[in-house]
């Protein structure tokens, strides 16, 4: 493995608990993560296995515990373990939920159990900090009965069509008049904070399961959306399966499928665990031990029948999987969209696809001595200049520099008649292989890919032909086209009542091919945040403005090292949450090294407020900025629902070739903001709203319309920081 690929997933460090004594388990082929079998049409997420005797659960990381009763049953319970400290660095996990837990290892009736000498960590610590809050409060006084509400457990108050993030991110509301208010009864609950290893409660002898949720952000979409339902039906099923039988609608149906890139095979979770830098506690009766490396196949890992699948997930354009729009053929007559092998002289085409869901799931035994199983694969391209390539999770072996290939860096030569290739270069993946010579069998785990490499076309018009019939104009994106997404999100943390101000942060990756003064600088790949935020006009009639920002913040880049002059400059968060200045008067500021510099320019015969991105360290910045007001957000965000779109983004539609030149001589660039979302019937569509929304831009960098920058004033750099970057 070559140095930079080692030193990549190193970063990764994960460090987690196993989530059970490691050999009280089996598991079928019909309990496994993955497509159903004789089920075309499932997908089981939930890994299910079967133990013989109760078998202790242990907290995979440190988190936040919410108890939920198992549906169908009495006696078992489901309990969801919301991280605090993130167990792998840069793959957030949003939730584990564990289903089949014994329901008397919590309750007795109404009641928490009582701690004992045999109860579990969980029970120690729930009535120590119970009996600590009433002697503190009250003392002198009784300790009242422990009901389970108080930790959450309250079915009878709790419906299936209740979010599960409702219960984690819940507002305490009060009654009554002031001095004599009483907590409303529905949210007089906290739920407890668990530390790593902590034991949970045992698993019901029998089938169980366990769920790998990962986190895309904080927030909450109106419904319908085409995003995976966090419901309390799902936390409280026996397990949960993706099922698109009852969809008529084709394009529904990938979309539906689509939800599996947010699930994991527990097994592939731990397996990550065996790169560099990675180890696994786990305990088996009352002895603990560390497991790494190999350690973490031979020991942990048997039990699983899925234990030598890689999992490989590729992210493409608009955040879909590879080729999910059909612009990745290979040909005309059937459905390839790659090239792929165990030999870089010997790959051959297949579908981006196992048993027709959006990933490949490989345990192919390859005959080698190595420590590490390799993957060749090639992908279709059009050698267009943003064509770009990023392991988020995942060895590059080949890669130009930190796990990314450029446009340049892909490229064959022209084939020897002189047409471009269609391929990109081999791309070689390493996973760690365990077993003897000649038989390499993967440790399982999981990659995820971004690639783009092929212009899309959307449907920009539709005219009529000389016979009548409606004709589509297709137009391709841009470069900073497709990154914001979540226009009609809202964040589930609410630091207070007030939302004048507020800030959301989509934590799926997408990348950008950086452009200042027309030379290319290098890619990122970015998280998205939207800021909504108000400032002061200084009109007593109008006092304030709202406004929203949307800004990205880098969390890996390649610099082009063959740039004149300059970097990209990073912006890496260990948190993906928002971090910035907010002023007295509620306007967001960026965070260091970013500001705005003020460069004001007439267009036509407007004076606009330019505002150029800029960094103290005079590095390029990394970020690309969208500012709108308020009125001018709701406008796109009024087309949503009017046309029923899913996977909406702004497009920025250049309204004339060449920059323009101000009378101050500046020189800008100027845009309509439109939006491109998916329609019911699958197509991509452009829509633009009734009242056009100008932007402009004189760095590429940020882009603003009039209104967002008049009220800007040039601040001190330097200014007090409201960090916002909260982890749960």
């Amino acid at each position: 493995m070559a140095d930079n690929a080692g030193n990549f997933i190193a970063k990764f460090a994960p460090d987690s608990y196993f989530f059970i004594d490691s050999q009280s388990f089996t598991q079928s082929a019909t309990q496994a993560f993955g497509p159903v079998p004789e089920n075309e049409n499932g997908f089981r997420i939930t890994s299910k296995f079967t133990i013989t005797g109760a078998a202790m659960a242990y907290a995979i990381c440190s988190g936040v515990v919410c108890i939920q009763p198992q549906s169908g049953s009495t006696d078992k319970v489901n309990l969801v373990l919301r991280p605090f400290k993130q167990p792998i660095q840069g793959v957030n996990i949003k939730y584990f939920i564990y289903r089949g837990l014994n329901k008397s290892d919590f309750f007795n009736g109404d009641n928490v159990l009582t701690a004992s000498g045999t109860t579990s960590d969980f029970i120690n610590k729930v009535n120590a900090n119970f009996a600590a809050f009433y002697n503190t409060v009250f003392p002198g006084q009784s300790v009242p009965p422990f009901l389970a509400k108080y930790v959450g457990f309250d079915p009878a108050h709790q419906t299936d069509t209740l979010m599960l993030d409702s219960l984690f991110f819940k507002l305490t509301s009060y009654t009554g008049d002031a001095g004599t208010e009483t907590e409303n009864t529905d949210n007089a609950f906290e739920l407890p904070l668990m530390q790593q290893g902590a034991s949970l409660g045992s698993f019901a002898s029998g089938e169980c399961g366990i769920d790998v949720v990962l986190s895309y952000g904080d927030y909450q979409l109106p419904q319908p959306n085409d995003e995976f339902v966090f419901d309390l039906a799902y936390a409280r099923a026996l397990e949960k399966i993706i099922d698109v039988t009852a969809e008529t609608n084709d394009f529904k149906k990938k979309q539906i499928k689509e939800q599996i890139f947010q699930f994991l095979d527990i097994a592939a979770y731990y397996g990550f665990h065996s790169n560099d830098g990675g180890s696994v506690k786990v305990r088996t009766g009352s002895t603990a031990a560390t497991k790494k490396g190999e350690q973490v196949y031979t020991d942990l890992l048997q039990g699983f029948y899925t234990r030598n699948n890689l999992y490989l997930y590729i992210q493409s354009d608009r955040t879909r999987s590879y080729n999910f729009y059909e612009n990745y053929g290979m040909s005309d007559t059937d459905d390839n969209s790659l090239l792929w092998g165990y030999a870089e002289t010997s790959l051959t085409p297949r579908t981006y696809d196992t048993a027709g869901w959006p990933l490949i799931i490989d345990n192919h035994a390859q005959a080698h001595n190595n420590t590490s199983n390799p993957v060749y694969l090639q992908f279709v391209t059009d050698n267009n200049v943003n064509t770009m390539l990023y392991g988020q999770a995942a060895v590059i072996k080949n890669a130009q520099s930190n796990n990314f290939c450029n446009a340049d860096n892909l490229q064959l030569p022209d084939n020897p008649d002189g047409t471009p290739s269609a391929l990109t270069k081999v791309i070689i993946l390493a996973n760690p292989a365990t077993g003897p010579g000649g038989a390499k069998l993967n440790i399982a785990t999981f990659n995820i890919l971004l690639y783009q490499g092929v212009v899309y076309d959307y449907i920009s018009a539709q005219v009529a032909d000389e016979q009548g019939s409606t004709i589509n104009v297709l137009a391709q994106p841009s470069f900073f086209d497709d990154i914001f997404d979540l226009l009609t999100a809202t964040p589930l943390l609410k630091a207070a009542e007030d939302t004048q101000y507020s800030a959301l942060s989509s934590q799926k990756v997408k990348l950008i091919n950086h452009y200042y003064n027309d030379t290319q600088y290098g890619v990122s790949a970015v998280q998205t945040s939207i800021i909504n935020d108000t400032i002061d006009t200084g009109d007593t009639t109008n006092p304030t403005i709202s406004r929203v920002t949307y800004i990205t913040d880098a969390v890996d880049i390649l610099n082009n090292v063959v740039a004149i002059a300059g970097t990209v400059t990073a912006d890496t968060k260990s948190s993906p949450s928002i971090s910035g200045r907010v002023l007295g008067n509620k306007a967001y500021q960026l965070p260091d090294p970013f500001y705005y510099d003020l460069l004001p320019f007439t267009d036509s015969t407007q004076l606009v407020n330019g505002l150029l991105l800029k960094t103290t360290d005079n590095s390029v910045p990394g970020k690309i900025t969208l500012g709108l007001t308020k009125a001018e957000n709701d406008l796109l965000k009024g087309l949503i629902s009017a046309n029923s779109l899913t996977n909406p983004r702004p497009l920025f539609i250049n309204l004339f070739t060449d920059k323009l030149i101000s009378t101050e001589n500046v020189a800008y660039e100027k845009y309509q903001v439109v939006l491109i979302g998916e329609t019911v019937s699958g197509e991509l569509k452009l829509m633009s709203t009734s009242e056009a929304i100008i932007v402009y831009t004189i760095d590429k960098k940020c882009f603003f319309s009039k209104g967002y920058a008049a009220y800007v004033k040039d601040e001190p750099i330097t200014s007090v920081f409201l960090d916002l970057e909260i982890s749960l």
